[in-house]
This record gives C-alpha cells, sequence and structure tokens, in this order.
C-alpha cells in the first residue's frame, strides 16, 4: 500500500543573551564543566527564578518574524517529570499561555503552519560512561524557545528546508546563533503515515534530539519506512517517543509517548505573569532586520536568480554586506557575482565570520571603473584581493598595484597580426566560419600583451584583422 508521511516538527533554539533565563549565570558554550551553574540552576531547596526581561524580548522577536500573535499575557507553568538534567525534577516552561500563538513560514510554495512559540529552560548535558551517567549543568537554565509547528509538512526534504528556512530567520533577528554543532538548534520530528488518499492521520511517533539537516532527513525517511512497514505487516504503530541512532540510520523505542496530563502541569508559583504591552511589541518589531524572506523578494527583484540570491542569503554578514554595496551604487547583479565569487572564497577562509573588512562603497567604484574599462576582469579580482586581506582603501591599492588599464593601440595590432600569421590553420578554420576559433586567438594575444589591453580591444582587432586580411 502506498503512503503520505505526515510531519509536524518542535524545533528548540537557545536564545542569545548574555545570563541563563532565571538566574544570573552566564550563558555561553563550552567552558569548564559545571562552571556556569548556581544554586538556582542546580535545583537546590530554597531557591528562587527571577526571569531575564531579555529572553522574553527575544521570544517575542521570534514570533514578529514568523507573524506570530504576540500574548498581551503571558504565564509560567511547572512541567514535571523525574530525569536528572533538570536537578530540581521540573522544567519551568509554557503550557497555558504561550508568549506567541499562529504563523508560520512559506517554504517550497506552501504555507507551513505554526502553532505557538514558547519560552523555557534548556535542560543540562548528560554524558553516559560505563561506569555511570556524567552531568554538566552549564546548560541548564539556558533560555530556550519551543517552536511547535502544524502537521503540514509530507516529505523529509521538505521538513528540512523548513528548518533551515527557520534557522535562518532566528540568525537574521539576532534571536540564536543556530548553531546545530553546538546545540544551539535541535529537533523533535513528530511522524505518522496514512493510506495516500485518506485525511486520517495515523498513530504518531517522536524522534527526539536530532542535531543535523543530515539527520533529521535520513530519521524522518526511515521513521515512515519502519511505520509503513508495520502497517502493511498487519500491526499497528505504537504511540511513542524514539531515539536516531547516526551510526545504525535507525530508530529506536525509548519509552512511551507521554501527553501534557503525564506532566501534571501547573502554574509555577514563583513567578508572576507578564504583560507585553502593545509599545514593547511595537518598539521589538521596529528593531527587527529585514526577514530573508523579505530579502528573497528583493534580491528577485534585482534580476538574481533564486540559486545565486540563496548563495547570499546563507550568511547574514554576507547578505548585510550585498545591501550595502547595493546600496552605496553598486550595480545588483555585478555586486552579487563579485560577491559569489571573490567575496565568498575570502570570507569562507576566514577565522572572522561575522563582519567583511572591505567598504561597501570601495567595492561600488571597482565595480564602475571595470564597467567603463578603466580596469580590467583581473584588475579587478586583484583590487578585491588586497582590499580584503590587506585591510587597504581601493585608492591605495589602484595606486600600489598601478591596476589601469594603459592600452597602447599599435602594440595591440602588432601582436594580433603576427599571432595571426603564426596561426594560419586557425585564421583559415576562422574564415570557414569556425567562430569558436576566436576564443583561441584572444588567449594568445592576452599572453603576449600581458593585461596591456582590455579584451574587447583585443577582439575587435582579431575580428578586424582576420576579416579584412590586412
Amino acid at each position: 500500500m502506498k503512503y503520505t508521511t505526515v510531519i509536524g516538527l518542535e524545533i528548540h533554539a537557545e536564545l542569545l543573551t548574555k545570563s541563563k533565563v532565571f538566574c544570573g549565570c552566564k550563558n555561553s558554550f563550552g567552558g569548564r564543566v559545571n562552571g556556569n551553574c548556581c544554586p538556582v540552576c542546580a535545583g537546590m531547596p530554597g531557591t528562587l527564578p527571577a526571569l531575564n526581561k531579555k529572553a522574553v524580548e527575544l521570544a517575542v522577536a521570534a514570533g514578529l518574524s514568523f507573524g506570530c500573535a504576540v500574548s498581551r499575557l503571558t504565564v509560567w507553568d511547572r512541567k514535571n517529570y523525574f530525569y536528572p538534567d533538570l536537578a530540581k525534577a521540573y522544567q519551568i516552561s509554557q503550557l497555558y499561555a504561550p508568549v506567541c500563538l499562529g504563523g508560520g513560514l512559506e517554504t517550497g510554495g506552501r504555507f507551513i503552519r505554526l502553532t505557538r512559540i514558547h519560552l523555557e529552560e534548556d535542560a543540562g548535558k548528560l554524558t553516559h560512561t560505563r561506569g555511570g551517567t556524567l552531568i554538566d549543568y552549564n546548560r541548564a537554565g539556558v533560555p530556550l524557545i519551543e517552536i511547535v509547528t502544524e502537521p503540514d509538512m509530507r516529505s523529509a526534504d521538505e521538513a528540512v528546508e523548513f528548518v533551515e528556512n527557520v534557522r535562518r530567520t532566528l540568525v537574521y533577528a539576532g534571536v540564536s546563533d543556530g548553531k546545530m554543532e553546538q546545540g544551539s538548534l535541535r529537533v523533535d520530528a513528530n511522524i505518522s503515515v496514512m493510506p495516500s488518499g485518506t485525511e486520517k492521520f495515523g498513530t504518531r511517533t517522536e524522534i527526539k534530539n536530532l542535531n543535523s539537516f543530515k539527520f533529521i532527513k535520513k530519521a524522518v525517511e526511515f521513521e515512515a519506512e519502519r511505520q509503513a512497514e508495520v502497517l502493511d505487516g498487519g500491526g499497528a504503530v505504537a504511540q511513542e517517543t524514539r531515539r536516531y541512532d547516526e551510526a545504525s540510520g535507525e530508530t529506536f523505542s525509548m519509552r512511551s509517548k507521554e501527553d501534557a496530563h503525564d506532566y501534571r502541569y501547573f502554574p509555577d508559583p514563583d513567578i508572576p505573569p507578564v504583560v507585553i504591552s502593545d509599545a514593547d511589541v511595537e518598539r521589538i518589531k521596529n528593531a527587527l532586520p529585514e526577514t530573508p524572506s523579505a530579502r528573497l523578494k528583493k534580491y528577485a527583484g534585482y534580476g538574481l536568480s533564486v540559486a545565486d540570491a540563496g548563495v547570499i542569503l546563507e550568511n547574514k554578514p554576507v547578505s548585510d554586506f550585498y545591501d550595502a554595496c547595493v546600496k552605496a551604487g553598486a550595480d545588483p547583479v555585478a555586486a552579487a557575482n563579485l560577491i559569489r565569487g571573490e567575496i565568498l572564497r575570502r570570507y569562507n577562509a576566514s577565522a572572522d565570520r561575522e563582519q567583511i573588512p572591505v567598504a561597501p562603497a570601495d567595492i561600488a567604484d571597482a565595480l564602475k571603473l571595470a564597467e567603463k574599462s578603466e580596469i580590467d576582469g583581473g584588475g579587478l579580482k586583484t583590487a578585491v584581493g588586497c582590499m580584503y586581506l590587506e585591510r587597504k582603501p581601493l585608492s591605495a591599492v589602484l595606486a600600489e598595484k598601478n591596476l589601469f588599464v594603459k592600452e597602447d593601440l599599435s602594440l595591440v595590432s602588432e601582436v594580433v597580426k603576427r599571432v595571426v600569421s603564426e596561426n594560419p590553420k586557425a585564421a583559415a578554420q576562422y574564415k570557414e566560419g569556425d567562430a569558436k576559433v576566436l576564443s583561441f586567438f584572444i588567449g594568445q594575444c592576452a599572453r603576449a600583451l600581458r593585461g596591456g589591453a582590455l579584451a574587447q580591444t583585443v577582439r575587435a582587432e582579431l575580428e578586424r584583422v582576420l576579416n579584412d586580411g590586412d
């Protein structure tokens, strides 16, 4: 039987605050084990939480980026479970009044709906060994938003593309760094299958803690296939929580799937409700940068292909730099081509991925010089390389490297005639209609002139000599 895969996601994103959500401990990745830990995040008796205002503002910023409705009154709940990653045996979260509701994000031409975004504290990190389990509470209490989708996705590829879009949106908004390799962004996937052509969803399973795009795709595909095999064999899919094993590429049962009532949610008595005013929402909204989806539409208006725009949008510093170049007067398509080549090559090789050390106005001026044929393509590349690596302005690079083209037209004519006379067979081919031979002649002349003439000048002289025979 053919089945349709139904996918809903819970995307967990750590927020870019300086301190944790309910205490003053530092919010940073790495460092000494249990070094960023205090009695509050270690769950010591008698300690009280103090809410981080910045975490609430970042949660609101995330919601606005996805078109959510922001709750004007949001409250906190205790999610009770016994597990050593949270020492106090409950997680402070939001069930009944989350900070954001609704919204969504377009992916692959379809709108994927969000159910909610709520704010909560992250759990500690457990390292399982043969001798026992080691606990690092540095991550416990780090502010976290959980982005819950509707079951709108129908393939592993669509799910991966959606997570990529969510991650990019959060990074652009300054909400999260989205570093999956560090655990800043993790995904739980809820998966079920139903006979194709039907509308009733099957029993779902949840795969926990997927931390790469590759593993999301593989886990979803394996689990959908596994469920289909269970149903074809006459069995029933169990509602359960499963984990994905990266080595085997398979999912394994962890425990039966809990429902909300299993966690015995109740209002947290230590944290008062938070009122979010219209003025707060407006202030946060006005501070948000342009979203990736808005930039994609803008780049399409510039004449960029979806692929070229996607390359620029992949890294926010690159997109910001491109926008600044266009604002400085650079031709959008020419700037995109230059950035995709000369700038990105150096950016990707650099240890500093936060900014590009070239003035956008210098890029605009260099492109204008190339357009007016005052420097050639090689000179443009040299100028960009020197500006990037040597941190020098365009004016200094042009003066030091002597990049302006100085054409000696008599020398061009002499070289062209000599190259044509030395290659009579190629000249005959051109006269017989083989226009591709012209590239060979241009290359030979360029080597002889060593940058002393523009390609269009050489080409024009070659065509004159080859056609006229003088």
